[in-house]
């Protein structure tokens, strides 16, 4: 009984040592709200009026069909495993060669993906 009361205070100085170790959410990207691509009407909303409502995307993709990528990941430094992937949010807004918005699409995260890289060198 004694050795419980002893070890007492020991348990709860080693609990909060652990819990302030925890690290604050760190936001990478654009500030993503997904409301505020609400206001995006496919056919309708100019490549200016995108970018005065949302601001300067990260990707702008001139090949192909033109198209802008907001791109918002969180992610969390731990004192043990590293740095993890909270969650990462991925929109594409597609555009006419006009300039007009021609679909809005949002890519979803799979933490499980991991993508195949190719080894082969290039001759």
């Amino acid at each position: 009984m004694q050795f419980w009361m002893k070890s007492f205070p020991t348990i709860f100085v080693f609990a909060g040592l652990l819990s302030s170790c925890a690290q604050p959410i760190n936001i990478h990207g654009n500030r993503i709200s997904i409301k505020s691509f609400d206001i995006i009407e496919p056919g309708k909303t100019t490549e200016q009026q995108v970018l005065d409502q949302l601001g300067k995307p990260v990707i702008t993709q001139d090949y192909g069909p033109r198209s802008w990528i907001y791109v918002e990941s969180k992610s969390q430094d731990t004192v043990l495993s590293g740095k993890n992937f909270l969650n990462r949010t991925i929109v594409r807004i597609s555009f006419s060669e006009k300039g007009i918005a021609t679909s809005v699409d949002i890519i979803p995260y799979d933490k499980e993906y991991n993508p195949k890289i190719a080894t082969r060198k290039t001759p």
